[in-house]
């Protein structure tokens, strides 16, 4: 960053164990940072129209609208630009799009340039997209840039109305040489699964590509890890399709138990695909970590996974929802070790050329240090 930098980073929660990005944002970049967690100012006027058969539920949305629009958010408004004068803070980067609507308004008073950094949900989900409408069309005209992680979020912003001259594509990154490449020869047949278990995510195809697998190859294995709302479902699921000898769920791990799996496994698996809600993937950091370990993933067409996974070379794709092609894809790779061996090498060597933490932190700095005042 240039020696004036003084950037805050505003972000809506902790982080969760799966978003190492807004981490590697607050530790990596070179800047004098503020760190600001638990910010984002409700912007929205009017909650999303709903009919409300239980009289009391409209009612506690109405008082809970007030409660934001004359009393919270004044006082986050107050807190904030107090932070920023304060702390002479002269460049405001704010992850996801709701947040950036949040801030906007403190930004404008002090003339503190805004960088938007989306990532997923904020750029995708219906429900998102209809209640802040109007507060990111403000945002696009005043924010300075607005960040994507992938060629297909680029083009949903700017079919948001975002103008093309603003938005950057900016993938997020890992560290590769915190994944060792994978040793198929000795692996079993395992087929590993790292992700959260939500809707877009669709962890219950996965099990039912992998049953087809099974028919096949009775002693393969599907490792899964993570923890959601669809987890317990997934256990019924395996129990119900008498799998569970063959499905292991593991629940959440941290990053050196996912990377010594990933080690013991021999192919990536993820059937992610756009929900009744519309949230999609950003670039699945997930994806990204097979890779770089040198597995070849089997995943979907969707969001900005083309842009990990190279069909045919680094691993295969299909559509959403097609579990035939994705349990044919799995059973190719297991039963054909050469062509995992080859499409892992293309995958640590893609990823480390195009996924490269230290080269997507690099690139967010000088989007940054364009702006800055």
């Amino acid at each position: 960053m240039k020696p004036a930098s003084n950037i805050c980073i505003v972000l809506p929660y902790p982080p969760v164990y799966s978003e190492t990005f807004l981490l590697a944002h607050v530790d990596r970049l070179s800047a004098s940072v503020n760190y600001l967690e638990r910010f984002p100012v409700e912007v929205a006027n009017e909650y999303p129209a709903q009919t409300f058969v239980d009289r009391t539920e409209k009612l506690k949305q109405r008082f809970k609208a007030s409660l934001h629009r004359y009393f919270l958010n004044p006082a986050k408004r107050v807190y904030l630009k107090n932070f920023f004068k304060t702390n002479d803070i002269n460049l405001v980067l704010a992850e996801y799009g709701v947040t950036g609507s949040g801030v906007l308004g403190t930004c404008q008073d002090l003339d503190i340039p805004l960088v938007v950094h989306f990532h997923g949900y904020d750029a995708y989900s219906r429900e998102v997209l209809d209640r802040y409408s109007q507060a990111y069309k403000k945002m696009f005209a005043y924010s300075s840039a607005l960040v994507a992680v992938s060629k297909h979020m680029v083009d949903q912003l700017v079919k948001l109305g975002a103008p093309r001259e603003k938005v950057f594509c900016n993938p997020c990154g890992v560290d590769v040489t915190k994944f060792n490449q994978f040793s198929l020869p000795t692996a079993p047949l395992q087929i590993l699964a790292v992700g959260r278990f939500v809707e877009k995510k669709a962890p219950y195809l996965t099990i039912l590509a992998f049953k087809k697998v099974l028919e096949r190859l009775p002693e393969a294995k599907l490792v899964m890890v993570g923890g959601g709302l669809l987890h317990d479902v997934c256990q019924k699921i395996t129990e119900s399709l008498h799998i569970e000898h063959a499905v292991i769920l593991k629940g959440v791990m941290n990053h050196e138990q996912v990377s010594e799996l990933m080690q013991q496994s021999r192919i990536f698996v993820q059937h992610s695909l756009i929900p009744a809600s519309g949230d999609s993937e950003g670039s699945p950091v997930g994806v990204i970590e097979a890779g770089a370990s040198g597995l070849p993933v089997v995943s979907t067409v969707h969001g900005g996974i083309p842009d990990i996974v190279i069909h045919g070379k680094t691993g295969f794709l299909v559509d959403q929802g097609d579990i035939d092609g994705m349990s044919e894809y799995m059973y190719r790779l297991l039963i054909n070790p050469e062509l995992a061996i080859e499409m892992g090498k293309r995958a640590r060597d893609h990823i480390s050329e195009n996924f490269n933490l230290e080269a997507s932190i690099r690139n967010l700095r000088a989007i940054l240090d364009r702006y800055v005042h």
